[in-house]
């Protein structure tokens, strides 16, 4: 049977590779390339990167073909309980954190992969009935499911992003909320998000909050959850959303019965992830830290929160956003600020009546005025708002050369 891959990228090869195991015959479409395409395929998957109004993934749904995502077609071979992770921030780092207290405390194989990095076909067919798999997913990989389900899933927050793909912001939350449909036992949701609360009195959910009493909460520099507590100095890796981050993974990893003593000892080693708030060094007294990861006006508020003093660089590519609503954390925090990118000067009129700004062509010299503007006890700190493909492949080539541009530094 022949089978057509939309998008030639990490999980469509991947896809192909799974699939030809399987006995079919795989053919790669690419809108760069002249391909073969088959005229009755059983079904089309469609890496998360193209959109659902492609022409060719059109054409093929009005023809009544099923159009499936990668981790759907992977799905169908996984086995042992999944724990899936969404949100618009902060999924990739409770992916890992449940992922790394897993390797340590569950008696079978743990997998990782999704949005995270690596396509859930690479690992499908390694899964045993004992396994869990930990998969982090994108409103792009929830859009394309269909009969995939997860055991566990959590939905970390929901803020605006990629309006450069969806019509508004309800259809952005409308992908991310598709998630519950395809949970089996316990969904696990931020109760401060605006957009989670109508589902908060649901019997199978579980929530935590940073303001109010839920079942896993934050109050006086301590995390509480039913029985037990910790202090957030005790904690490896340090931010207001990382506490939120950690809350999510104890509820998580708790319906699979992990005692939350030994989740904490689990964890004790974990470093964080690069690009996420990643400390890089301190120069003269200056902290430099690392935040590229930050690709949306929520990410970049929630960086601020984790600092006082701060000499910011921020901006990239323009994703439609509105960063009017963080205007009074900015003037709170801080002290000077440099925009690059395309929205860079449409940040810098935006800010300079909360925060001296200036604009900088390039991410070179944006670090090296940061430099000369701080003083010590200052924290000069990367993190755009913005995704980086207008000036940088992806958002790690621009978290490296940021670093390199920071080791260089005299």
């Amino acid at each position: 049977m022949d089978v057509l891959i939309m998008g030639k990228g990490k999980s469509g090869l991947s896809a192909g590779k799974l699939l030809e195991k399987k006995g079919y015959s795989v053919f790669y479409y690419d809108d760069k390339g002249k391909t073969f395409v088959p005229e009755n395929p059983a079904f089309v998957v469609k890496s998360p990167g193209v959109p659902p109004y492609h022409p060719l993934i059109k054409f093929f749904k009005e023809k009544g073909v099923n159009v499936l995502g990668e981790v759907e077609i992977a799905g169908r071979y996984l086995k042992g309980k999944v724990i899936a992770v969404t949100g618009t921030n902060g999924k990739s780092t409770t992916t890992a954190l449940i992922y790394h207290a897993l390797k340590k405390l569950w008696k079978g194989k743990v997998f990782i992969g999704g949005n995270y990095g690596i396509p859930v076909s690479d690992f499908a067919c390694e899964t045993e009935e004992d396994s869990v798999s930990v998969i982090e997913l994108s409103s792009y990989q929830i859009e394309d499911l269909k009969d995939f389900k997860s055991n566990v899933s959590v939905i970390l927050n929901i803020t605006p992003d990629h309006l450069n793909r969806y019509r508004d912001f309800k259809e952005y939350v409308k992908a991310k909320l598709k998630l519950i449909e395809h949970t089996k036992d316990k969904i696990i949701l931020n109760a401060d998000d605006n957009s989670l609360k109508p589902l908060l009195n649901r019997k199978n959910v579980l929530s935590f909050s940073m303001k109010s009493k839920a079942d896993a909460f934050f109050k006086d520099g301590k995390i509480f959850l039913d029985g037990f507590s910790v202090t957030i100095s005790e904690l490896p890796v340090k931010g207001y959303h990382n506490i939120q981050n950690i809350m999510a993974a104890l509820l998580a990893l708790r319906v699979f019965g992990i005692d939350e003593s030994k989740f904490l000892e689990a964890i004790k080693d974990f470093k964080g992830l690069e690009h996420r708030l990643e400390f890089v060094k301190i120069l003269n007294g200056v902290t430099f830290i690392n935040d590229s990861k930050s690709t949306n006006v929520d990410s970049l508020e929630k960086a601020l929160l984790s600092f006082d003093k701060v000499i910011l660089i921020a901006g990239g590519k323009d994703k439609g956003i509105d960063f009017s609503p963080i205007r009074p954390i900015v003037k709170e925090r801080v002290k000077k600020a440099f925009f690059i990118g395309e929205t860079g000067k449409r940040l810098k009129e935006l800010f300079s009546e909360v925060a001296e700004s200036e604009f900088k062509a390039t991410l070179e010299e944006a670090v090296i005025s940061a430099y000369r503007a701080a003083e010590e006890g200052d924290t000069v700190l990367f993190s755009p708002g913005c995704s980086s493909f207008d000036m940088f492949k992806n958002f790690e080539e621009r978290g490296k050369i940021f670093k390199q541009i920071v080791e260089e530094l005299k």
